[in-house]
């Protein structure tokens, strides 16, 4: 019998799985989106169906984007739509629509397209912002699209995970602190309404996480408030106060911080559970908002 090929590497290549794999979760792509509906994370995060229709994603995309290219512009990093250096001054209408356009080149390269009426939409509410902010905003910005990776430990004892996330701006509204900002494609939900308080109260943690990272970064700088901007509050017929301002030196907000922090750890056991089984509950009729089942 002719002695196998592989004989020699017998022994040698033992399969020797790692026992402590940490895995990792973003706030907003699977903690708030399994919190909204664990049967739609499931389908499209675990499973990796495509969605049908990724108009909320595509629109925030844009405006995310867009305004990014529009304080490059201001910074001196990129031209502006001359193909000059502008810097220190505030883009034009026209310097808006041109990175908008770039944008949504970029995601149409990438399968993402949307109606011609959402791209009008778009470049008006970035000439809104552009207008609005202007250059006092675009000046006092400490750094912008900061990616923020940090390992939990929950406190029940259950294996540690890495959370991250993408902070849109650190904003400085002094020389000893800093703000965070997070743009928000969507109208400002109603404080008055039990939904929109639960909206703003998931918001107000994905904040509370950020806040942590931030602090362990940057610990010589007091991080003052945090900022969720509601963008499409510009639009016309918007209440034109885009802001939702969080106070993190509140010592009541301390209290919230903690319960977020143990929240999260809860949902991340619900995920891991889900996953361990590829069963993802289905929500109960009127429990989803109709723009979340858009997307099925």
């Amino acid at each position: 019998m002719t002695k196998s090929p592989f004989s020699t590497l017998v022994g040698r290549l033992r399969y020797a799985p790692q026992e402590n794999v940490i895995d990792s979760y973003s706030y907003t792509g699977d903690i708030l989106s399994f919190k909204r509906c664990s049967w739609q994370y499931g389908t499209f995060s675990h499973f990796r169906f495509t969605k049908a229709l990724p108009i909320q994603a595509w629109f925030g995309d844009v405006i995310h984007m867009s305004i990014e290219l529009l304080f490059r512009q201001f910074i001196g990093d990129i031209f502006d739509s001359t193909g000059k250096i502008a810097k220190g001054k505030l883009p034009t209408d026209v310097d808006v629509i041109h990175h908008c356009e770039e944008c949504i080149a970029i995601l149409k390269s990438k399968g993402m397209y949307a109606r011609l009426s959402d791209h009008n939409s778009a470049k008006d509410l970035l000439k809104a912002f552009n207008i609005k902010e202007g250059v006092s905003f675009y000046s006092r910005i400490a750094a912008s699209e900061v990616r923020l990776e940090s390992i939990r430990h929950p406190a029940n004892g259950k294996p540690p995970y890495v959370i991250n996330g993408i902070v849109d701006v650190l904003f400085a509204p002094d020389q000893n602190s800093l703000e965070i900002w997070d743009y928000k494609a969507m109208d400002k939900p109603d404080n008055g309404t039990q939904e929109g308080k639960l909206k703003l109260r998931e918001l107000e943690n994905q904040m509370f996480t950020y806040f942590e990272i931030v602090q362990s970064l940057f610990p010589n700088k007091q991080i003052s408030q945090a900022v969720l901007y509601f963008v499409n509050e510009l639009k016309p017929g918007g209440t034109g106060d885009p802001e939702y301002r969080i106070d993190l030196a509140d010592p009541s907000t301390i209290k919230k911080i903690q319960a977020s922090q143990i929240e999260a750890d809860k949902t991340v056991e619900e995920i891991r559970s889900c996953k361990s089984s590829g069963k993802f509950q289905f929500p109960k009729k009127g429990t989803v908002d109709s723009k979340t089942c858009d997307a099925c």
